[in-house]
């Protein structure tokens, strides 16, 4: 006799992964509380003023608009649920906007101006925090290698649920792996790996041995997954309430303007207005 396994998903199913989420959310912005970025400038570098101005304004307007959403939210707990889907993809281009600025002012790098800049800004960070020129807050002051994050332990089922779990060391690991699983996706297809014979398999190791990630990717990463797929943890139609939805969209913001706080001050004091 056949046994036909129900494809209805519970409300477990949704609120499992957007619990996670949302630890894995405010675990970041407990990183960045009080965030202070720091850099040293290399060469004499000639500054691509157009393109600085240009990404400073998109920055602004970008933000003005992620304000209005919070602001629309709080006054109706029900906009959270249709502003939450996007919020991570404008939250990511104000960010990326300055970060873009930010490393063209301490090296003279461009790739943030130039199409298919994401990839390449990720890399000039990691850079440039791996020699210094640019020292974030401890926890998130380095590029992790990916060979590191494999050795990582797994957590115990239903821990990364918890309530209080954002305010463990072990949330920080368990945020590692989740972004070290997007990056292999990601890579798979890329790289073309066919993980069925061996020498994609030996591809992918070579991947994990050579490469790194830093937390700060979180914001792409969740932007991308926002973008394309992986959005059923704020399914909000599905078993996430009002006040769960606004509870996310909060936290996101606390996070994105931690950050977003730290990058415009240190391009401020580079080129004071």
């Amino acid at each position: 006799m056949a046994i036909y396994l129900s494809s209805v998903r519970t409300s477990r199913d949704i609120k499992g992964p957007f619990e996670t989420h949302l630890n894995y959310i405010k675990c970041l912005e407990r990183l960045l509380a009080g965030a202070v970025i720091t850099v040293s400038q290399s060469g004499t570098n000639q500054k691509k003023e157009v393109e600085i101005k240009k990404f400073r304004k998109l920055a602004d307007v970008t933000f003005r608009s992620i304000k209005k959403d919070i602001e629309l939210a709080r006054e109706d707990a029900a906009f959270a649920s249709i502003a939450a889907p996007w919020f991570p993809v404008k939250c990511y281009y104000a960010l990326y906007y300055l970060e873009s600025v930010l490393c063209h002012l301490v090296d003279g790098s461009t790739e943030g101006f130039g199409k298919g800049g994401h990839a390449g800004i990720r890399k000039r960070i990691a850079a440039l925090v791996s020699s210094k020129n640019i020292v974030l807050p401890t926890s998130l002051n380095r590029a992790i290698p990916l060979s590191e994050i494999e050795t990582y332990h797994n957590i115990s089922p239903g821990m990364n649920t918890r309530s209080t779990f954002w305010k463990e060391d072990l949330c920080i690991e368990s945020l590692s792996k989740k972004l070290l699983e997007y990056k292999l996706a990601d890579a798979k297809i890329v790289e073309k790996w066919n993980l069925h014979t061996e020498q994609g398999r030996q591809n992918k190791r070579n991947y994990i041995s050579s490469k790194t990630l830093m937390l700060l990717d979180f914001f792409l990463w969740y932007r991308l997954k926002a973008n394309y797929k992986d959005i059923d943890y704020i399914d909000f139609e599905k078993g996430v309430t009002e006040a769960e939805a606004l509870e996310y969209l909060e936290s996101y913001y606390k996070a994105f303007s931690h950050y977003y706080d730290a990058l415009f001050k240190q391009i401020n004091l580079l080129i004071p207005t």
